[in-house]
């Protein structure tokens, strides 16, 4: 009596101990799917913030690269007037040094002929009258007198006038160019600032897509150890309206797991298969950006504007435009040229969205 009385104890021992780890274990189980399910949506909506700060950011980058460009072509402009403006002024700097030789002889011509009418009798006007054998004679040479003299000093003054002229226009071309290197200075530092600010922004731009990279591994993991948490969960949980299983001394059947287990969404990248067209036409998209290598037209209620991807043969690419003529699984790729265009034509293409 006694030992039947220690064998039932002992096998009420083993079904309370039994009970309660039926009892525990799909708790712990369940509060652990839980907990990776929250996991997984944090990751989720950080891969979305990540998403969308990847997308601004790209973006600002396109603004940035437009802006620099204009502004690399401005730099390019002011340095094509300053070499013309120093071009003037060198050949203003060589005019003006031979209007000061020719100003120098003219002023020694002029004194040469004073000094010879100083110290020849034969041009002294007194004396040309009295050598005179006529009136006429006289008149002649005192007007030729007055002749020489008026134009040696009219060659004097003309060649003074033009000295001073070009000694102006040197000092303004001058002025000039020195206003145009400074604004040309201004120039080339804003252009270098954009530079600056535009490799920053690939920077973190590359940084937003690692760190995306690495959510979606992180979410792929935590998904795999939830579908396998939940398994475990449904291996441990009775089907509904099934019978209790008898208090016995013996180990108990394994129950049969549940027939339709909780699927989790996945966050993977997906590809779609689309028909892809070439076009080369400046202007701005849909979404207010100037186009660009990386923008691409198509129909928002396949492909969400803003929609990163990456085309095979092309590169990476945003949604950023859409078109009257794009309808479903189509795609505009913009290209640089209009031969480059054509050289893709319109061919069927797998894109990867993100």
């Amino acid at each position: 009596m006694r030992s039947f009385s220690t064998n039932g104890a002992a096998a009420w021992a083993a079904v309370a101990a039994g009970l309660t780890v039926a009892a525990v274990v799909p708790i712990a189980l369940a509060a652990d799917s839980s907990s990776l399910r929250s996991q997984a949506e944090g990751l989720r909506e950080e891969q979305q913030a990540l998403g969308a700060s990847s997308q601004a950011a790209l973006h600002e980058l396109y603004a940035l690269e437009t802006t620099l460009a204009t502004a690399r072509r401005q730099v390019a402009t002011l340095a094509a007037r300053r070499r013309q403006l120093e071009r003037r002024h060198a050949a203003t700097r060589r005019h003006l040094a031979a209007a000061g030789r020719s100003a120098r002889v003219s002023q020694r011509h002029l004194e040469d002929l004073l000094r010879s009418l100083y110290q020849r009798d034969d041009v002294d006007p007194l004396a040309v009258v009295l050598g005179a054998q006529s009136l006429d004679e006289a008149l002649t040479g005192l007007d030729s007198l007055s002749r020489a003299g008026r134009e040696n000093v009219r060659v004097v003054q003309r060649a003074q006038a033009a000295r001073g002229r070009l000694a102006r226009l040197a000092a303004s071309l001058a002025a000039r160019r020195g206003e145009l290197v400074q604004v040309e200075a201004a120039a080339q530092a804003r252009a270098s600032e954009l530079e600056a600010a535009v490799s920053e922004r690939r920077t973190a731009i590359s940084e937003l897509r690692r760190r995306q990279d690495l959510s979606a591994r992180q979410l792929t993991g935590l998904e795999a150890q939830a579908r396998a948490a939940q398994r475990r969960t449904a291996a441990f949980t009775p089907q509904a309206g099934a019978a209790a299983p008898a208090i016995v001394a013996a180990p108990a059947a394994a129950p049969t797991p549940p027939s339709q287990p909780i699927a989790l969404a996945s966050g993977g990248a997906r590809t779609m298969t689309v028909d892809s067209v070439g076009y080369s036409l400046p202007g701005l998209t849909a979404s207010g950006l100037p186009v660009g290598h990386g923008i691409v037209a198509v129909d928002p209620s396949v492909i969400p504007l803003g929609t990163r991807m990456t085309v095979p043969g092309y590169g990476d690419a945003v949604a950023a435009d859409t078109g009257g003529a794009i309808r479903g699984a189509l795609i505009d790729l913009w290209f640089p040229s209009v031969a480059a265009a054509r050289a893709w034509g319109r061919r069927s293409v797998t894109i990867t969205l993100r």
